[in-house]
């Protein structure tokens, strides 16, 4: 699997340091701005090459041969959600330096944090529906996801978090947001169920697929 890994970091290796360039500005910048999406933007920068690689993957053939190894298609899955997990992670660490430079306040790391995963967790949904549908329709499965990830996202953010400061001027004060831990919580652990399931079905989906 390790080799698998490697494989897919070296494909997308040059967009990858772009995106990590740009993640890091947008992170600093978002920090400022709204520290909330600050832990999810360099994730969701650092995952945006994973759908390319594997529809490039798709169009080598690669994805014939690896199907006709011994727990081939398991090790192949195990590997990508493997790699998406570790640019969440590279992305969550970015996002929590920034929030704490900027605003040195736990509870706005904690509330970006949980934002993070629950928004990362439920865009692994495009790993079933890509092996589903089939890598030439990326394109269209990535935009549906990002919608589908950004109304989730907004009604978290607009229903709990803006809905405690009781004010329209956008003025994230962290003191005023104790009462959306509860809330933005079970957002995190949605997303991770979301990553489960999305996990769970890949497997499924990948196994039984023709190539």
């Amino acid at each position: 699997m390790k080799g698998l890994i490697m494989s897919s970091y070296y494909s997308s290796k040059k967009s990858l340091y772009t995106y990590l360039i740009v993640a890091i500005f947008a992170s600093i910048i978002f920090a400022f701005i709204n520290p909330i999406m600050t832990c999810f933007l360099p994730m969701l920068f650092l995952i945006s090459p994973v759908t390319d690689n594997i529809k490039h993957e798709k169009d080598s053939k690669w994805m014939y041969y690896i199907s006709t190894l011994p727990s081939g298609r398991k090790a192949y899955v195990n590997a990508y959600f493997t790699f998406y997990g570790i640019l969440i992670f590279i992305g969550l660490i970015i996002g929590v330096i920034s929030v704490s430079l900027v605003t040195q306040s736990m509870t706005m790391i904690l509330l970006s944090i949980f934002i993070g995963i629950g928004a990362s967790g439920t865009y692994a949904m495009m790993f079933p529906l890509t092996f589903k549908f089939g890598p030439e329709n990326s394109n269209v499965i990535l935009i549906t996801t990002s919608i589908i990830v950004i109304i989730l996202f907004f009604i978290v953010f607009y229903g709990a978090v803006f809905a405690n400061l009781g004010s329209n001027t956008g003025t994230l004060n962290a003191s005023a947001m104790g009462s959306s831990f509860l809330f933005v919580g079970i957002y995190a652990v949605i997303g991770l169920i979301f990553l489960i399931i999305s996990y769970i079905a890949s497997l499924s989906i990948f196994k039984k697929q023709e190539l």
